[in-house]
């Protein structure tokens, strides 16, 4: 693995001239950078220049006083720790000035590398990211520091604020260019065309914000990686190919296993209870074993034996037709192509005679795939054939088949009932809203600034991970909780999201989205009901009633629930027959369901569009004063929020302030009114404009 390693120097201007957004992002970017070193375990070199500190501190400073003004460079190059995180985050605090040269900074980082060739990297990165604004920069070494890099093949990436790209008229290529919404004076313009010319002269990288980690992360594979296998069809037909990877999902997480902290013990256990007696046995009586869960198990030697190895590469299993296996069962995270072995005629023959056959049968091979002797686990797959064409031989894809028992089921509730009926402007509404929102949205002006690289607005190439980025996120933020009484970090760890505009979704493509979404919904009204709520509440009570007991019959009852027309009437003749009721228990069930029935009653009063506000009055009056009767405290404070949502959404006021205001029918106090109490009851009254916390009445107050 060490022809692979690298030695990055990150270069940033920290000048007091710079904006603070171009500052924080640039902090940003080094941290991410670092933190995916960490997390993917590579063994690169990273250090850090700063251009514009009070301070200057380098090696070519230390020799000439005259070399390097304004310039502050950090350790030696190091390997990606935590701690190395947050030794850049207190580096790049440092008290800067106005003054500083970016080529300076690009004359320290190339020393720095110069210093760390002991290391043996094989490549020799510098990331600049600075802002060619107004101020005036010396370039006396522009050509002896470009010519530098060029010969000893030193990469060149260069990041800035407002950088947008075009594409170059005569090769169709994306080009970077410098957009600014003022205008640029003779220095700013000055400075800027130099930092284009890097492009030609070093073949530097001109790129965004929004693209320099992905130019960064994107590193050219130095050792073709192919898998050298043998495809065994029955006994006698053996094909050599080569295996080369297509697409991918790789995870450069890399989790380690460890037993916990430096200073955990772990100790073993002899002593067991039973029936409350501690039993310690003899060492002679123990027997060497582990625990299954809760279940001691002894350790057979035999156990750990491996099995003979399987032979690698691809064993046949059968010919099958294509269409009969569903798209469903592909799974893996790779898609290999089969190509025959280089130099290999026979097999190439034999591989062109193969794919002509199951592409003329239109079927594919069902074969085990045995990857080494080291990894020896058998994977089900498909070799599906490509025809050969005039630049490309004949090739097999191979991918993985899942089986039976890793699918899992899902029932899913219908989208609509039987009575929901959709019309020509809501299914329209419904079809331009899920166009919005694809994602290949690209620009059909190729001359337009746009932010990134490609014309498409969110290519899918340059989508973070985002399991990758919390699992960074979240190990960064428990190292910086361990130095919590720094200031520095304390502060650092509050404004962590100032930069979330950094992965946002490009603001065409959110702006056309949220046009779509707000059309849906004024075609889509939806009313909050709570009357199946009560319903089925009522429901259940009746179906588990409580025991009955023998008591005294009292007047017949001619009623069994309360109506619409008398609801009064209705309800105090119910709830006589509840009081009546002897047994504490089934007289609380039986003004819980009455209550349930009455609350139904006053929602549907409320959604007529003609309300009779003395009738509502008297109804919910009767219902306040039984439920401080019963001691129904928390239903009636849930009932009143719901009430005072309702007649906001419906715009009820004079209900409003007619019944509920001034008849006093806002939530139950229990006892005298403390301040507190007075407090909620003041703040309940206010118009219902004004969000209520549901939380405050959900209990007794």
């Amino acid at each position: 693995m060490a022809s692979n390693k690298e030695c990055l120097i990150i270069v940033l201007d920290v000048r007091n001239c710079i904006a603070e957004e171009f500052k924080l992002k640039s902090i940003k970017c080094a941290a991410e950078i670092i933190k995916d070193k960490i997390v993917s375990d590579k063994k690169d070199y990273v250090s850090f220049v700063l251009v514009g500190c009070e301070k200057s501190k380098n090696d070519l400073y230390d020799a000439d006083h005259q070399m390097c003004q304004n310039v502050l460079q950090y350790d030696n190059t190091q390997l990606c720790t935590w701690q190395l995180l947050l030794s850049f985050f207190k580096f790049v605090n440092a008290t800067t000035c106005d003054e500083g040269e970016w080529l300076d900074g690009l004359k320290v980082a190339i020393h720095m590398l110069h210093s760390a060739q002991p290391l043996k990297c094989a490549r020799q990165r510098i990331l600049l990211l600075y802002d060619f604004n107004f101020m005036t920069q010396r370039y006396d070494d522009y050509d002896k520091i470009c010519n530098k890099l060029l010969d000893e093949s030193i990469e060149l990436i260069v990041g800035s604020l407002n950088i947008a790209y075009i594409d170059n008229a005569e090769t169709n290529q994306p080009q970077a260019i410098f957009q600014s919404t003022r205008k640029s004076n003779i220095h700013e313009l000055e400075n800027q065309k130099h930092a284009l010319q890097l492009v030609s002269n070093c073949n530097a990288v001109l790129c965004s914000f929004k693209e320099t980690l992905a130019s960064v992360f994107k590193v050219s594979n130095r050792r073709p990686w192919v898998w050298n296998a043998k495809l065994h069809i029955g006994s006698q037909i053996s094909i050599s190919l080569q295996g080369i990877i297509a697409m991918k999902n790789e995870s450069h997480i890399k989790l380690k296993k460890v037993w916990g902290e430096k200073d955990e013990l772990v100790e073993r256990e002899e002593r067991f209870f039973i029936k409350g007696t501690e039993v310690t046995p003899l060492p002679e009586d123990l027997i060497d074993g582990y625990m299954l869960g809760g279940t001691p198990v002894p350790y057979d030697e035999t156990l750990v034996e491996l099995p003979p190895a399987h032979p690698p590469g691809l064993h046949f299993v059968g010919f099958v037709k294509h269409s009969s296996i569903p798209d469903a069962y592909f799974c893996g995270d790779s898609l290999y192509m089969l190509v025959h072995q280089k130099g290999n005629k026979s097999s190439a023959q034999k591989l062109d005679a193969l794919v002509r056959a199951l592409i003329a049968q239109k079927c594919v091979i069902l074969c085990w795939k045995i990857f080494s002797v080291k990894f020896n686990t058998p994977r089900i797959v498909v070799l599906i054939p490509q025809e050969s064409k005039d630049d490309s031989p004949a090739t097999l894809y191979m991918q993985e088949l899942s089986y039976h028992a890793q699918h899992q089921f899902w029932d899913f509730p219908s989208l609509r009932t039987e009575k929901t009926e959709c019309n020509k402007d809501q299914l329209k509404a419904v079809d331009n809203l899920i166009d919005s929102m694809d994602l290949e949205c690209t620009l059909k002006d190729t001359q337009q600034p746009r932010q990134r690289r490609q014309n498409d607005l969110l290519p899918f190439d340059g989508l973070p991970s985002i399991f990758e980025q919390n699992v960074m996120d979240v190990l960064e933020y428990k190292v910086i909780s361990k130095k919590k009484d720094d200031e520095l970090f304390d502060e650092l760890r509050k404004q962590k999201n100032v930069v979330d505009v950094f992965w946002r979704v490009p603001e065409p493509i959110e702006e056309k989205s949220k046009q779509a979404a707000a059309a849906l919904k004024k075609l889509f009204p939806l009313e909050h009901s709570y009357a199946w709520l009560e319903k089925l509440k009522a429901k259940e009570q009746e179906l588990n009633p409580a025991p009955a007991i023998k008591q005294e019959s009292g007047d017949p009852i001619t009623i069994d629930s309360v109506g619409l027309v008398t609801p009064v009437q209705d309800y105090k003749q119910l709830l006589q027959k509840v009081r009546s009721e002897l047994n504490t228990t089934k007289r609380d069930a039986q003004f819980q369901s009455l209550s349930a029935q009455m609350r139904v009653v006053v929602n549907t009063l409320l959604e007529r569009n003609k309300l009779d506000l003395n009738q509502l009055n008297e109804v919910i009056k009767l219902y306040r004063d039984s439920c401080l009767e019963f001691n129904s405290f928390a239903e009636y404070n849930q009932f009143a929020i719901q009430l005072k949502t309702k007649a906001s959404e419906r715009n009820l006021q004079e209900f409003w302030h007619t019944v509920v205001v001034e008849k006093q029918l806002g939530p139950l106090v229990l006892g005298e009114p403390t301040l507190e109490d007075e407090l909620r009851l003041k703040a309940f009254y206010t118009k219902p404009e004004f969000e209520v916390d549901d939380a405050e009445f959900h209990g007794d107050i």
